[in-house]
């Protein structure tokens, strides 16, 4: 099987995918070489090398600034979009609620808002978070507390049962509809579905 060059070097190191997970939990922070290695509590050797691999591949962008490098998530990466989605279902609430999806009861979807998947925070009033199916509320709300003291944030979310969910894609609800144009990632569930039948 033909393998992609640059997913062999994207996916094959322990303090690679470390740093990943620090660049994709807040795209648009900048970050130089030893905040790097005391937030990933790898060797600064070791992290040099997997910045030199991330900066070959174009997942990440640098530019000295005064006697320090700084490196930040290229968002014009073909990777960016696929590395979000996969870092934020690995990492943070969507590992969380992957993981103990079976003691959360019928969960259908998880769906992120294109802002609460980027790090960033969402304007007021919106939701940052849809999440469809019949789930014990009491269990997704501490695990939502949990990830709103790691990120210093509130997270606003909307719960509904898939019959709900089905009525409101059906009749075109404006909140989904918006929220669907500003391109959510989808945590759990498949969204070919959602256009159809759920």
């Amino acid at each position: 099987m033909l393998v992609n060059k640059k997913l062999k070097l994207l996916l094959t190191s322990r303090t690679r995918l470390g740093l990943l997970g620090i660049f994709f939990k807040e795209p648009g922070e900048m970050y130089f070489v030893r905040e790097l290695v005391r937030i990933s509590k790898e060797e600064i050797n070791s992290v040099r090398r997997e910045l030199a691999n991330l900066l070959k591949i174009g997942v990440i962008e640098s530019e000295p600034r005064g006697n320090k490098i700084y490196y930040w998530t290229n968002f014009d990466s073909i990777f960016y979009r696929d590395l979000l989605v996969l870092m934020n279902k690995t990492t943070g609430l969507g590992a969380k609620i992957i993981k103990r999806q079976n003691r959360l009861g019928k969960l259908k979807y998880l769906i992120y808002s294109n802002s609460f998947a980027n790090g960033k925070r969402s304007p007021i009033g919106s939701v940052d978070l849809v999440v469809v199916g019949k789930v014990n509320l009491g269990l997704l709300d501490s695990y939502i507390k949990d990830e709103e003291k790691d990120r210093k944030q509130e997270i606003n979310y909307m719960l509904m049962d898939r019959k709900e969910f089905k009525m409101r894609i059906l009749r075109r609800d404006p909140f989904l509809v918006d929220f669907f144009l500003n391109l959510p990632v989808v945590i759990i569930g498949n969204t070919r579905n959602i256009s159809g039948k759920i």
